[in-house]
């Protein structure tokens, strides 16, 4: 996947609990922004598919993750 870099104004103590965060679970403090991101869009992503739709919480949230297999899928190939 390409990757772009990017720079970030934190407040510092943000910016420590990223550090945090990234020490603890062993990756890039990059790696835990871009989960927030993704977490945060998918957020959004389920709170679409509910306001357009008759589902169910869990109903939406397994369409979710067929869209994002489908998705991951196109972009691998």
């Amino acid at each position: 996947m390409k990757r772009q870099k990017i720079i970030l104004d934190l407040d510092h103590e943000v910016a420590a609990l990223l550090a945090t965060c990234a020490a603890d679970a062993e990756v890039s403090e990059g790696e835990i922004v871009e989960r927030a991101v993704r977490a945060m869009d998918l957020r959004a992503l389920v709170a679409r598919i509910r306001d357009r739709s008759d589902l169910d919480e869990d109903a939406a949230m397994q369409l979710v993750g067929e869209e994002l297999r489908a998705a991951r899928a196109e972009r691998a190939a």
